[in-house]
């Protein structure tokens, strides 16, 4: 019986090519990115699955007292000495670990010189985690202060000739690591990223020294550590819970005016998906954004397979004998449900085929988007993945499947046999009903394209905005060198010397990318303290980014430690800390926590956090041992044989360590770069919602006018002009778009100005916006109304009468 089903579903298939065309197009389409969001989420759902402990093991993070919803403040790091106490007093916590981000900077082998992003680990961390090492014992590797274990292509970078298990490597001004350990390639997914692991034991010698801060182990330092418990069973998570909290309370020191900490547990499975933390040890999505790509793919696959439905149905009219015959020969309404949904199921794995060619596109597309790379997300596929697609293939072919098969089997084998679905009141009701259910449906489609390409646009525009608009400095003739914490005096006299080199500075940060260093601050004792966010400059920074003094003076240019007595403030600041005049504010002194800086100048606002941030109250500071980068004013006619020459200088300056620079223009296009990302993913899936409308469009007008092929023919027979047909057949389907666009414009453009504008700075929502809109939806539903009426009208009249 199967293989009949089969037979017969091919030569359906086959028969009405562009019928099967148009439902395999708009399945796959919509498959493809079901297919790519399928792997995300399960991806994502692999994450910390190799650990002996995974069920039983936790991490204790931090809440502020009030604040534990889903966008609230939230830490994944806990106050240190939370692993000491369980341990020594309680028996149900199995065994622990602690992990603090400190180990962090620049390290050095005989062969390379890497900066890296790690962490130190204590002696207990393969008893909770289950990676595994290539060399060394695990019992012991973290045991004694100064020892590291590097990962495997760690390794390999340092000692590219040989084994690095025993030797040493520096690690800047703390000392020399022996490498006691190299763990195995990693080829599962984990939260706990590093290239490296350092000895915890290390950290008391080096807050000794005044390395690293003496309050690592302080009960109100929440911010440097994490806590990760092993329990003896699920049922121990509660009572745990409850006893880190009574022991925050009885060690924790909160001031009055700040609200207490409130610690929770999240269980290992839990941290991916998971919500959104600061401190996090590596990014992932969190579960909202998955649920929300998730929900996209589902309303597009849904919109696909409600699409399909109606292109069977409206099929149908040309099947109506082969049902009829099939009945008249004996056929069930089981047997004939089973021939449809053996077709649905069939063309789905067409499409499936199909869609694995776009997914695979789409993969790649995904990877190599910015946004994406930056945050470390990447996509990989197995072969247990695709058992996934099969199975969510066979259900979506019986999902689209049942509705024709259902509507077609209840089809009574005398109008079967006539073509008629209208020889009875009660028919012709029903058919009224699906036509009018599938306008709602086509309209709300209709909604959705046009909120989408609204979006689309408006994302597009605020890009270009940004990436185009006035900073207030300059910044289209700066190249920036990453210098690695050389000497800044060395690095200058290095580039001073090259043509075309006009001038260096030095600076801690890049403008209008949102980092800076912060501190309390206030004009008078009395004063609430606002943060004062504040640049390390040199003397030349001011002159080189054309910032512009409107009162006092810029820093002297002879080196000097009396320079870093001094700060230069904006105009908002002079107005936040109480001045009544920018002439007023210089030579008073600001209190930064527990010193004071005399204010030099004052340089006119300027745009140094993203221009969606309004500005705020911001100083520049001499503090050279905090500059990261050398900022060179160029001229040249050639920027990027420049670029080149540039490069060439820094490797032959440190030959050592890469190259990191480039023109600081670039890096602010960079930053916006993710607009442009957000809008190309949409615009992706907004072409398959505008093909599934049209799609969709296509069946209900392909219907209704089927339905109307007498009427049709009589208008001809009276004399009707192809336009006259065009107005009297496509005149509600005009009126539908027309109440569409009505709702959906306005709709789109004030759900879009609520998170436009959030931003200081933004591109006006305007006419730019919606007139390509309408013109993008009215074009498909004028060129399908158009192509449905040209086939239906160039029928032969007497053919189309001649049934009745």
């Amino acid at each position: 019986m199967l293989r009949n089903y089969l037979t017969i579903a091919i030569r359906n298939l086959w028969k009405h090519k562009l019928f099967t065309g148009l439902n395999i197009f708009g399945l796959s389409l919509s498959m493809s990115i079901c297919l790519v969001l399928i792997l995300l989420v399960y991806d994502h759902f692999q994450y910390d699955r190799f650990h002996p402990n995974g069920d039983t093991t936790y991490r204790i993070t931090t809440y502020t007292e009030g604040q534990e919803g889903l966008f609230d403040e939230a830490y994944a790091t806990s106050s240190l000495p939370f692993k000491k106490h369980l341990i020594d007093n309680y028996s149900f916590v199995k065994t622990a670990t602690n992990l603090n981000g400190d180990f962090r900077g620049e390290i050095r082998s005989p062969h390379k010189i890497l900066n890296i992003q790690s962490l130190y680990a204590d002696k207990d961390f393969f008893k909770v985690f289950g990676f595994k090492l290539d060399e060394g014992d695990p019992s012991t590797a973290l045991a004694d202060p100064y020892s590291v274990i590097l990962s495997h292509e760690l390794a390999n970078k340092l000692f590219p000739n040989g084994s690095a298990f025993g030797k040493t490597i520096e690690f800047e001004d703390h000392g020399s690591y022996k490498i006691t350990g190299i763990t195995s390639k990693i080829e599962d997914n984990t939260h706990l990223e590093f290239e490296a692991l350092a000895s915890f034991a290390t950290i008391p010698i080096l807050a000794e020294k005044e390395i690293l801060s003496d309050r690592y182990d302080d009960w109100e330092n929440i911010w440097d550590n994490y806590n990760y418990l092993v329990l003896n069973t699920l049922d121990d998570r509660a009572k745990t819970e409850q006893i880190i909290n009574e022991l925050a309370k009885a060690n924790l020191e909160i001031p009055e005016d700040r609200p207490n900490r409130v610690f929770r547990l999240q269980a290992l499975n839990e941290i991916v998906p998971g919500r959104i933390m600061s401190n996090e040890i590596s990014f992932t999505l969190p579960w909202f954004l998955l649920a929300f790509f998730g929900l996209l793919g589902f309303i597009v696959l849904v919109t696909a397979s409600i699409n399909y439905t109606n292109l069977s149905i409206a099929k149908s009219l040309s099947r109506a004998k082969e049902i009829g015959i099939r009945k008249v020969n004996g056929a069930s309404r089981r047997q004939i449900i089973s021939q449809f949904l053996t077709e649905s199921i069939l063309t789905a794995l067409i499409s499936l085929i199909v869609s694995i060619i776009i997914y695979r596109y789409l993969i790649n597309v995904f990877n190599e988007i910015w946004i994406f790379n930056q945050i470390g997300v990447s996509l990989k596929d197995s072969l247990g993945t695709y058992g996934y697609f099969i199975l969510f293939t066979i259900i979506l072919g019986l999902f689209t499947g049942i509705g024709p098969a259902l509507f077609l089997s209840k089809i009574k084998a005398i109008n079967s046999l006539k073509s008629s679905f209208t020889s009875n009141p009660s028919k012709r009701r029903s058919i009224v009903g699906f036509i009018t259910g599938k306008r709602t449906l086509i309209s709300i489609q209709f909604c959705l394209s046009i909120l989408m390409l609204v979006t689309i646009l408006i994302l597009h525009k605020q890009a270009n905005f940004l990436v185009n608009a006035n900073y207030g400095f300059n910044e289209s003739e700066v190249f920036y060198v990453n210098t690695h914490d050389h000497d800044p005096e060395l690095v200058k006299s290095h580039y001073e010397k090259l043509t075309g080199v006009e001038q260096v500075s030095f600076a801690s940060h890049h403008p209008a990318i949102g980092r800076s260093h912060g501190n309390r601050a206030r004009w008078k004792e009395d004063q609430e303290p606002i943060t004062l966010y504040h640049f390390s400059v040199d003397p030349n920074y001011v002159e080189l980014m054309g910032l512009q003094l409107v009162a006092g003076n810029n820093f002297t240019k002879q080196a000097s430690d009396e320079n870093e007595k001094f700060l230069i403030i904006n105009e908002t600041a002079v107005k936040t800390y109480g001045f009544e005049s920018s002439s007023q504010a210089i030579g008073e002194t600001l209190l930064l926590d527990t010193f004071g800086l005399t204010i030099l100048g004052v340089v006119k606002d300027y745009h140094w956090e993203p221009l969606m941030k309004s500005i705020r109250p911001m100083g520049l500071r001499i503090q050279p041992e905090r500059y990261e980068y050398a900022y060179l004013k160029i001229k040249s006619n050639s920027l990027i044989k420049e670029a080149k020459r540039l490069e060439n200088a820094w490797m032959e300056f440190d030959p050592a360590r890469e190259f990191e620079g480039g023109f600081l223009n670039e890096q602010l296009d960079e930053f916006y770069q993710y607009l442009y990302d957000l809008g190309n993913i949409l615009t992706y899936v907004a072409m398959i919602a505008l093909s599934i409308t049209g799609l969709g469009f296509l069946g209900m007008v392909s219907f209704e006018l089927k339905s109307k092929v007498k009427e049709i023919g009589i208008r001809k027979v009276l004399g009707a002009s192809f336009r006259s047909l065009i107005l009297s057949m496509g005149k509600s389907f005009f009126v539908m778009i027309t109440i569409s666009s009505v709702i959906a414009v306005p709709f789109a453009m004030w759900l879009n100005g609520l998170w436009v504008n959030q931003m200081a700075f933004h591109a006006p929502i305007d006419h730019s916006i919606f007139i390509p809109t309408l013109f993008i939806v009215g074009s498909i539903a004028l060129a399908t109304i158009l192509s449905q009426v040209w086939i239906n009208s160039n029928k032969n009249p007497t053919e189309t009468l001649r049934s009745e």
